[in-house]
């Protein structure tokens, strides 16, 4: 029988109420697949357990907050109204337990490391998971808890671990094979060789997903969320953005790199590869059909599928004269921001080379400077490079779509609509793909630049003028045959 993969994210189990609105979705499915299910930490609980890792190494009381955790999924149980049996009673004991010991040893270290964040980060899917497993048993649907650490493997990049994809795949196989048991999986977490708790990046039970999904060759991949869909632009910033229906996986990876926080974009990566659709539907509205996403979009005309956004990033900008034809320039700039493990979300420089540029988070100002300037040290003080400037407040925004080969003239419209709302442009980038064109404005614009080229390339309502006749004589008769 085919599989299918579906995940719920902590929006979607909030609460008991959502947990049980989760169960009428699956007991609704049709039988005509199997399913492995994905599911996050409660709403919030993931940045609850931060805030308490960073209490406890600072040597602050946690008490309080550890207790109000622990009521929270306590009176989940309870809500929900199924028996607890024994088993589960001790395991919720132990969990807790465990987490009291983590939170002690980093409260007795007086340190946070990325591999004790990790391990605090797990509690919450292993509690979720935990809970809505004897849920489902208890309402008839034979089900079992899967944590992913058994299967996934993972580098030792505590917070952002990088999946080895073959044996994850030959482990997931081996695990699943002959199982009848519907299977509850924790999203986002993963394991070293060694065995030790790593996360696969922050919303990464959408890549725990399509892994799964990959490895189970499944026909189809659901990721249920709090909205219908992918939107053709921020909602929060622009009232009638609509819902994409269809998208191919370089459009959606294009969109959530540039700010798109619908999906996570490696999650697309073991979907993109094996070929399997991906739905983004929408718990709260279960009969919309969301957004679809696959390898390709037939018959589809549009120059562009969605603008995306994203405020408050950094530009650092290299010039200077020693920059022009110097080989190895634009390697040693990246080689030491790479160094740094610093993410670029842009890069834009001059033909001449004589100016250089690209975006960052801001969190990274400091780290990136500095890293700069010891590389550029000789050529600073020589001056062959100009101080090295950054500029702050700064929004990306990325206008994406597959349309743009077959329809010329995308970029001009972009840029003429920004003109004619007199909108500077601090940096432009245009990727070899062409189905992305991303610049640079400042955090004051961004509202008004996202609203004006939405209303360029997705308001097509025909405009209208009514004409209103009064006492229609002859000339009034002969002008409404000549509009009829």
């Amino acid at each position: 029988m085919p599989t299918k993969i579906l995940k719920f994210g902590g929006s979607s189990i909030a609460n008991a109420e959502r947990i049980i609105s989760v169960y009428n979705i699956i007991k609704e499915k049709p039988k005509t697949y199997d399913y492995a299910i994905i599911f996050s930490a409660l709403k919030g609980v993931t940045s609850n357990l931060k805030a308490l890792a960073k209490k406890a190494s600072r040597k602050k009381k946690y008490d309080s907050e550890l207790n109000d955790l622990i009521v929270l999924h306590m009176d989940c149980v309870d809500q929900l109204s199924f028996i607890k049996n024994k088993k589960m009673e001790e395991s919720l004991d132990r969990i807790f337990n465990d987490l009291k010991s983590k939170l002690s040893s980093i409260y007795s270290k007086n340190h946070l490391s990325s591999k004790d964040l990790d391990k605090i980060f797990s509690f919450g899917e292993i509690l979720s998971t935990l809970i809505i497993s004897n849920y489902f048993n208890h309402k008839g649907i034979a089900s079992e808890q899967l944590d992913a650490r058994d299967v996934i493997v993972t580098d030792n990049n505590f917070g952002n671990a990088f999946v080895h994809y073959q044996r994850t795949y030959a482990k997931i196989r081996r695990y699943c094979s002959g199982k009848k048991r519907l299977q509850i999986i924790t999203g986002f977490l993963g394991a070293t060789l060694a065995g030790e708790t790593t996360t696969i990046g922050r919303n990464g039970s959408d890549y725990t997903a399509t892994i799964f999904g990959a490895a189970l060759n499944a026909k189809k991949i659901e990721i249920w969320t709090n909205i219908d869909g992918i939107k053709s632009a921020n909602p929060n910033l622009v009232e009638n953005s609509e819902t994409i229906s269809d998208i191919t996986y370089e459009e959606a990876m294009e969109l959530a790199h540039a700010g798109a926080d619908v999906i996570f974009p490696p999650s697309l990566i073991p979907a993109l590869y094996k070929n399997i659709p991906i739905s983004i539907r929408n718990t709260f509205n279960p009969k919309n059909s969301g957004t679809k996403i696959y390898k390709e979009v037939k018959n589809k005309e549009d120059a562009i599928v969605g603008i995306s956004s994203q405020s408050d990033i950094s530009l650092v900008r290299l010039q200077g004269a020693g920059l022009v034809g110097v080989k190895g320039t634009i390697g040693r700039i990246f080689s030491s921001i790479s160094k740094e493990k610093i993410n670029i979300r842009l890069i834009s420089m001059a033909f001449s080379e004589h100016s250089i540029c690209f975006a960052i988070n801001p969190k990274y100002n400091k780290k990136a400077i500095e890293a700069l300037k010891l590389e550029f040290e000789y050529e600073i003080k020589n001056k062959l490079v100009d101080q090295i400037l950054l500029e702050k407040n700064l929004s990306l925004v990325a206008v994406v779509g597959e349309g743009m080969r077959k329809n010329p003239g995308v970029s001009g419209r972009v840029f003429t609509t920004l003109g004619n709302l007199n909108i500077s442009i601090i940096a432009i980038a245009q990727g070899s793909s062409e189905r992305n064109i991303s610049f640079i404005v400042r955090n004051k614009d961004i509202s008004e630049a996202l609203k004006g080229l939405h209303s360029e390339f997705f308001d097509n309502q025909d405009k209208t003028t009514d004409v209103y006749l009064v006492g229609i004589g002859n000339i009034g008769g002969e002008l409404l045959k000549i509009i009829k």
